[in-house]
């Protein structure tokens, strides 16, 4: 009788643990998730920042983390604007900032966003794409 009982702890504890292990692979691809979306969105912005590079440099893509998004009819308030609803569409709490340096024609973009169901708990997690402008 006290080899069945054993058997059923031993079992009840083998099936939790492999519950928990998958709660974690589950938190962690939407994690993984929310950085792929992060990292194809930015790319589209690097592709219109390639397209317009004078416009970069001069810093009209330039924009913080805290800053409202863009408004204006000019091609660079077109992209942030967009740039900005794309991320807000698919990533909660998203929001994202472009730094660039005339000097050294490098652009920094940081999307930042809100990741407290993943495995780390972080309400505040970023993503940083850098690239050199021709």
């Amino acid at each position: 009788m006290i080899e069945l009982l054993v058997t059923i702890l031993v079992s009840v504890i083998g099936l939790f643990s492999a519950m928990q292990l998958q709660l974690t692979a589950v938190s962690n691809t939407h994690s993984s998730y929310f950085r792929s979306q992060a990292a194809v969105i930015s790319n589209g912005l690097v592709d219109q920042m390639r397209a317009n590079p004078t416009g970069a440099i001069a810093g009209n893509y330039d924009i913080s983390l805290s800053g409202s998004a863009p408004s204006g009819s000019s091609v660079e308030a077109t992209d942030l604007a967009q740039w900005r609803a794309d991320l807000t569409a698919a990533m909660p709490g998203a929001t994202s900032s472009v730094a660039c340096v005339a000097a050294t024609r490098i652009c920094n973009l940081v999307v930042q966003w809100d990741d407290s169901r993943g495995l780390d708990g972080n309400s505040a997690e970023q993503f940083t794409l850098t690239l050199r402008l021709p």
